[in-house]
């Protein structure tokens, strides 16, 4: 922790740990931000910070094994506790924060379920990240919906990937199976009726497979305890890899920064539309899935998208942006054309995304207008029309 005359400031390289604390505005469900495009969060003096720990804080720790801990700044820059002062690498919890994925009673599109994800405090606290609206029966998610603010540009490093969870979501899935390139390889073997087929669509070393394709992207979060929360099979869907690697990160890279160079806040809804159709032996359109059983209904389940999208809400300068990606290597121009392009391609009017959107085999992308695009897809209950585009 860095020492200043007014304030206490805590760095998210230097203090903040693999088992961090929540921070949290005392008392609420609140998170605590740095300040604008900075990785240092500053503390006025006598301002309070609750940190919390659902396990409980390691031993050792001036909390002891209770879950949370409200510490001030004092004027020296240290933080006070319980009558002594303290570093705020001393608070560590005994576990990574465990972050949970609830079904709130809500519905969304086509009876869709929303369900939030974000951490339980107590018993009528729940510090929510963000929320999705999945579909129980083709175990899709339509869209994901968070907050992208100038802080989201700054975030924690070197954050180690956990591994997925998929809750009780699956219905007795194994995801990581489906996902893996042997489980893909197996589906579209028994989807396009030919191994051969799908030895010619699938080359991991070209990336041409289905990668986890986050929706609300883990460098969307700015705590290494937020982003292990990214890590939910609801919050991916399967993106070929070369498109998750390239045009889609190129996307996502070019927002955050657009966010913070310009002092945004935005709502942001990372969404999935269609199913993606590859050809069979017989050159025949087939639906791909990640579970799939002929005898089954539906018999397709987690469906490889069409699109990619992502609505970019600003609601207090009532603009907005639909950015959309084909999720489709094997597109020809006229199938672009013809097929993907859903709403009015308006790109040209955008001059902050930066991408090379011409590249088929790296994902082809283009952008429209919200309320057209929404037309289309039917996903977002908007309280009224976006009144412009977010150039």
């Amino acid at each position: 922790m860095d020492k200043d005359l007014t304030s206490c400031t805590i760095s998210l390289h230097r203090d903040l740990t693999a088992l961090q604390p929540l921070l949290l505005q005392p008392g609420t469900d609140q998170f605590l931000w740095p300040q604008r495009n900075s990785t240092i969060i500053a503390l006025d003096g006598g301002q309070s910070v609750e940190l919390f720990c659902s396990h409980g804080f390691r031993k050792g720790s001036p909390a002891g094994k209770d879950k949370s801990a409200t510490i001030t700044c004092e004027d020296d820059g240290m933080l006070g506790y319980r009558a002594d002062q303290y570093n705020i690498s001393q608070f560590l919890c005994q576990r990574a924060v465990y972050h949970v994925a609830e079904r709130t009673g809500a519905r969304c599109h086509d009876n869709g379920t929303i369900v939030r994800v974000g951490f339980s405090v107590d018993v009528d606290r729940f510090a929510k990240l963000y929320e999705l609206c999945f579909d129980e029966t083709t175990l899709r998610t339509h869209y994901v919906k968070h907050q992208l603010t100038p802080h989201n540009d700054h975030h924690q490093r070197a954050v180690k990937r956990p591994s997925f969870l998929q809750g009780g979501f699956y219905d007795g899935l194994k995801m990581a199976t489906l996902y893996s390139f042997a489980g893909q390889h197996a589906t579209l073997a028994r989807i396009l009726s030919s191994p051969a087929r799908a030895n010619a669509v699938l080359s991991s070393k070209k990336g041409l497979f289905f990668a986890r394709g986050h929706l609300a992207a883990k460098s969307d979060f700015v705590f290494g305890a937020h982003q292990r929360a990214s890590f939910w099979f609801m919050n991916v869907a399967p993106q070929w890899q070369r498109f998750n690697g390239f045009s889609w990160q190129r996307i996502e890279t070019s927002v955050k920064a657009y966010v913070a160079a310009n002092d945004l806040r935005l709502t942001v809804y990372t969404g999935t539309y269609g199913v993606l159709k590859l050809l069979d032996g017989n050159g025949d359109g087939q639906e791909i899935y990640l579970d799939f059983d002929a005898n089954r209904d539906p018999p397709g389940r987690v469906p490889a998208p069409a699109l990619f999208y992502k609505v970019l809400l600003d609601e207090e300068h009532d603009a907005g942006l639909a950015v959309v990606g084909v999720n489709n290597p094997y597109a020809t121009p006229e199938e672009i054309a013809s097929e993907y392009v859903v709403c009015e391609d308006v790109s040209g009017a955008v001059r902050w995304l930066r991408w090379d959107r011409n590249t088929i085999d790296d994902g082809y992308v283009y952008a429209c207008d919200v309320n057209e695009f929404n037309r289309v897809t039917g996903h977002l209950v908007l309280d009224r029309p976006v009144g412009r585009l977010l150039v």
